[in-house]
């Protein structure tokens, strides 16, 4: 027979198990419905307000409806919505999404004051609010593990940076100053699918959401959020991108006057007069900049490779993963001395033919770019490698080039710069194209945000 003492020991057991576990469930649905607010049009005066069947309630309880949807505008202190006047704030639902403009949103709009305007809010679930942002960040037809990976980080950096905007009256926007988010009109079935099976996962360190970054393309190994923003995690450190892709920007380069450069140093404020030269000063671990040496004709500066980038522009120097070189470094180009025929240019007989085919690696594309009296080894290279391509490779096959002589070095041009690097984004953390390949390679989203994010945990 049991004991009395022991069967009151099974039943604490028990009730601790479905207490543990009955708090888990409670914790996940609480942190799925924690509401979101998204300002999705800041101090404007004047728009349109789109659903079926929409009702308006204001500050003091007047109620209002149209059918299908109504212009709305500033009214001296108020809201103008068709022939009725409201206080603000003024809150609107409706029997589906309800939108602002083009875009349509889950959950409410409430219109707050903001100067002499107002400015509308998307206040709605968590969840809903990651289905709105996934599909604007990645592909939905990239793998579903990347896609899952994608969402939990959408997850945690919305429950990590709630309230970013609050003097504003919402937690973010809907641009890159956030997450990009685009409501209804951004959800698709693949998307939904990686929401919906990582419900209210969120990426923790030491129990706490984990500051979660994200990029298009590393170019080849992540960098340190040291050495980006000054911030250290122990999680957010160099990482060698562990399965090889291509991407858009493997392989890019940009050429600056002397003229540019000394405009991006006057806008970071560090006036070294009309600059004769800047190179790379400090790497990390990966060869990715660091440091910059600016040399003018009033002195010398060194600056952060980061730094630079984003007064440049991001879309000018596309990460920091780059060498500078004095001159313009041209497309590789077929040797004047072998032109190619018109059925080897067909076939992909030149240079350009074969990096748009995918020949090469990103790194023998900078290697190219790096050394141009190169070129005419790579070109070799080029043809035995299209001609271990069969047919059903989707690449003809092309006769052996003729005996090449070496194809003259590009004539560097005075006064300029050319910046020849590879991946885009800042480099910090997860890795899009890498994450895609690692998804690609059978790898599941645990194992991929792992390796970005060591240390880190998954916790619902």
């Amino acid at each position: 027979m049991i004991s009395r003492k022991y069967l009151f020991v099974i039943f604490l057991t028990i009730f601790a198990a479905v207490s543990f576990f009955g708090g888990l469930t409670l914790k996940l649905e609480a942190a799925s419905n924690i509401p979101i607010k998204i300002g999705v049009a800041d101090s404007v005066q004047s728009g349109k307000i789109i659903g079926d069947g929409i009702i308006f309630t204001d500050a003091k309880g007047k109620k209002g409806s149209v059918k299908n949807g109504a212009a709305v505008k500033t009214s001296g202190s108020g809201l103008s919505v068709g022939s009725a006047v409201l206080s603000l704030p003024v809150t609107a639902t409706a029997k589906g999404p309800v939108g602002w403009g083009s875009v349509k949103y889950r959950g409410k709009l409430t219109f707050i004051k903001a100067g002499s305007g107002f400015t509308v809010v998307n206040e709605l679930p968590l969840e809903d609010y990651v289905r709105g942002v996934l599909k604007v960040e990645m592909a939905a037809d990239w793998p579903l593990e990347a896609l899952k990976a994608q969402a939990v980080l959408a997850r945690t950096y919305a429950i990590g940076n709630r309230g970013r905007f609050g003097k504003r009256g919402y937690d973010f926007d809907t641009g890159e100053n956030s997450q990009m988010y685009r409501g209804v009109n951004a959800e698709d079935p693949r998307t939904d699918k990686a929401v919906r099976e990582t419900v209210g996962m969120l990426l923790t360190w030491n129990g706490s959401p984990a500051d979660v970054y994200y990029h298009s393309d590393s170019g080849g190994a992540t960098a340190d959020a040291a050495d980006v923003w000054g911030s250290i995690r122990p999680y957010l450190r160099v990482q060698p991108e562990i399965a090889q892709y291509v991407s858009p920007n493997s392989a890019w380069n940009t050429t600056l006057t002397e003229a540019q450069v000394t405009s991006i140093l006057s806008k970071m404020k560090r006036n070294v007069g009309k600059v004769l030269d800047i190179g790379v000063a400090t790497v990390d671990p990966a060869g990715r900049a660091v440091m910059l040496k600016v040399t003018g004709e009033r002195g010398t500066a060194n600056v952060k490779a980061h730094d630079f980038r984003m007064a440049a522009g991001t879309r000018v120097i596309k990460s920091t993963n780059f060498q500078i070189s004095r001159g313009r470094v041209p497309v590789p180009a077929q040797s004047a001395a072998a032109p190619a025929t018109p059925a080897q240019a067909a076939n992909g007989g030149s240079l350009i033919a074969m990096i748009k085919a995918g020949i090469f690696t990103p790194k023998e594309l900078l290697d190219m770019l790096s050394y141009p009296e190169k070129r005419e080894e790579y070109l070799k290279i080029g043809y035995e490698r299209m001609n271990e391509r069969s047919p059903e490779d989707g690449a003809s096959l092309i006769p052996e080039p003729p005996a090449a002589n070496p194809i003259p070095a590009p004539t560097p041009q005075t006064g300029e710069f050319v910046f020849f690097g590879k991946g885009w984004g800042h480099g910090v953390g997860l890795s899009q194209w890498g994450a895609k390949a690692m998804a690609e390679k059978g790898m599941k989203y645990e194992e991929i945000l792992r390796h970005y994010f060591p240390g880190t945990k998954i916790s619902k």
